[in-house]
């Protein structure tokens, strides 16, 4: 089985990108590339990478953090990856716990696992990648993490009583850079992101004095910054990857009231889902380890959920989970 197999057999797996041959990075990727590639420390890495991501990460809530230098990073190298299992574990445990510290004082709410490989980053995105892409995040959380499920990692809180939020993982990689999953490619090889809103708008928060019922008005200015990113999407070679729904083709669900009223950008647009050519919240996708330049063939998806920001009803626990928080107590 791939997953009983050394790190390094995964790496011999991998085969150079043909298609790329045709298509090379984008000059100004390619230099971002090479400057973290040649980086002889991980200060110097954490660096370029947090200099390109507040330039070119989609994720507006990536971007701030990059720029605020809440970022936790793991810098892996290929070196690394040879050491095996034990290795690479070790090294993730060990930058985990300082993102967790740094999360718990309210320093962090980022955390971002890179390969740093020129070879990796120019291998062919198919099964074999996927294999080593899985292995890492496999040893990162310490649990099966299959295809195209939505798995989390945990961040807590100390000032406020403790809480904790559900984070999601997502896979980037820099054979996105030129095909259609372009929102999730990134320097240096391969990648796992990690990022909590909930997080986030709690210690601003907190910062402001603010009171407890200030943590709904902190998710609402979210779920705008959200709509904004979604609906700001710039078309890639299959088109955009993710839409807002005009209310007036697909309803908001009439039971739940959402609280935030539109800026005139957005007005008529529907706040609880939205479309996309991939699942934002699925760790391993598989649609991104197919060598084709195009999306593969099939319908898009378009039940995406905006409502963990902002529908505080029993039947949607992610509200909590991700968007309130939830205390030790409760």
């Amino acid at each position: 089985m791939p997953q009983d197999l050394p790190l390094q057999e995964l790496l011999d797996r991998l085969v150079p990108d043909a298609w790329r041959n045709d298509h090379p990075f984008a000059s100004h990727f390619d230099a971002s590339h090479r400057a973290l590639i040649e980086s002889s420390a991980d200060v110097a890495r954490a660096e370029v990478l947090s200099s390109w991501l507040a330039k070119e990460q989609p994720c507006l809530f990536g971007q701030d953090a990059a720029k605020r230098q809440r970022i936790e990073f793991c810098f892996l190298r290929q070196d690394d990856l040879l050491r095996g299992d034990n290795h690479i574990a070790g090294r993730i445990a060990q930058a985990r716990l300082r993102w967790r510290r740094r999360g718990r004082k309210g320093d962090a709410s980022a955390f971002v696992i890179s390969v740093v490989s020129d070879f990796v980053a120019k291998s062919e995105p198919n099964a074999a990648l996927f294999e080593l892409a899985q292995r890492i995040v496999e040893l990162y959380l310490c649990r099966d993490v299959p295809a195209d499920k939505i798995v989390h990692d945990e961040l807590f809180l100390e000032a406020a009583e403790c809480r904790s939020w559900k984070v999601g993982v997502n896979f980037f990689g820099a054979q996105g850079e030129g095909r259609w999953w372009k929102d999730h490619r990134i320097l240096g090889g391969i990648a796992f992101s990690m990022n909590s809103v909930g997080h986030l708008a709690c210690v601003r928060r907190l910062a402001k004095g603010a009171a407890e019922t200030e943590q709904r008005h902190g998710l609402d200015a979210a779920l705008l910054v959200a709509m904004q990113l979604i609906n700001g999407t710039t078309p890639g070679v299959s088109g955009k990857n993710t839409w807002l729904h005009e209310v007036s083709v697909r309803p908001e669900p009439a039971s739940v009231q959402c609280p935030v009223t539109l800026p005139k950008a957005l007005a008529g647009k529907n706040r609880c889902e939205y479309g996309g050519l991939y699942h934002t919240d699925q760790t391993l996708p598989s649609a991104y380890f197919v060598a084709a330049e195009r999306r593969p063939e099939g319908p898009p998806i378009e039940n995406l959920d905006l409502t963990y920001l902002h529908n505080d009803s029993p039947d949607n626990a992610e509200y909590r989970t991700m968007g309130l928080g939830v205390t030790q107590d409760t």
